[in-house]
């Protein structure tokens, strides 16, 4: 539902009959949306939206920046530059339409990585993402097992997703579910995340004693968190 032609942020309204309150959210492409009970009136929304003006307006333009600079990256596959594990990686894709192997595979060389794109029609991002959650599971893999002997942990099984509404997560029966982006940031980054879950598996809650075990393996943990909330658009844009 639009809002108003009054109003001076565009918005769109969404009803919700769980929600109790009202409540104003800038989405990832820096849509504003209001979400209000089933039966409050529409009026309460423009109220909302009036009331939170400087809050979306910062929101908006830091969302409208982050899409301007990504949409200054060289395409994927023409000379883009992908962070793997620390290692910056120019990526290039080959088309050669008499040469083209049966499947898309990509081959590691000197500073990059050469996507050689197939019959079986990928693009060079779906050739190039399977790559990259392999390569991600040998890291988190490692990292998880070095860091879990230092604080006496047993995980469970390690699953690798793309979660979009986390980096990472724990069971209570000790499995591990990791993000395959997080081999894109820094490893200290990567780190932090593995020592956050590890601790879960320790301290389900998120007390102050909690922190201070996860701080006490990754005493970056404050800057890598910052560091993920930054750059969270650019990993979820990587092979856009």
């Amino acid at each position: 539902m639009a809002n108003p032609a009054t109003t001076r942020h565009p918005y769109t309204v969404r009803r919700s009959d769980r929600a109790r309150r009202a409540r104003v959210v800038v989405d990832r492409e820096g849509r504003t949306v209001v979400v209000l009970p089933r039966r409050w009136p529409l009026v309460e929304a423009e109220r909302l939206v009036a009331r939170h003006a400087a809050w979306i307006e910062r929101h908006v333009s830091r969302i409208e920046i982050v899409q301007a600079r990504l949409g200054t990256r060289p395409a994927l596959g023409e000379g883009r530059v992908l962070s793997v594990a620390g290692e910056m990686l120019r990526v290039s894709a080959v088309d050669g339409v008499s040469t083209r192997p049966a499947r898309g595979r990509v081959e590691s060389v000197p500073g990059g990585l050469v996507v050689r794109l197939g019959r079986d029609g990928r693009d060079t991002a779906a050739v190039l993402e399977p790559w990259l959650r392999a390569r991600a599971r040998e890291v988190l893999e490692a990292r998880v097992a070095a860091r879990a002997g230092e604080m006496a942990v047993r995980p469970g099984r390690l699953t690798i997703r793309d979660q979009t509404s986390r980096w990472a997560s724990a069971s209570a029966s000790g499995s591990l579910s990791f993000s395959w982006r997080l081999v894109l940031a820094p490893p200290f980054v990567l780190d932090a995340v593995v020592v956050h879950e590890l601790a879960h598996l320790r301290i389900r809650n998120h007390s102050r004693r909690f922190w201070e075990l996860v701080e006490r393996y990754a005493p970056r943990t404050v800057e890598a968190r910052r560091w993920l909330r930054e750059q969270a658009p650019e990993l979820r844009a990587a092979l856009a």
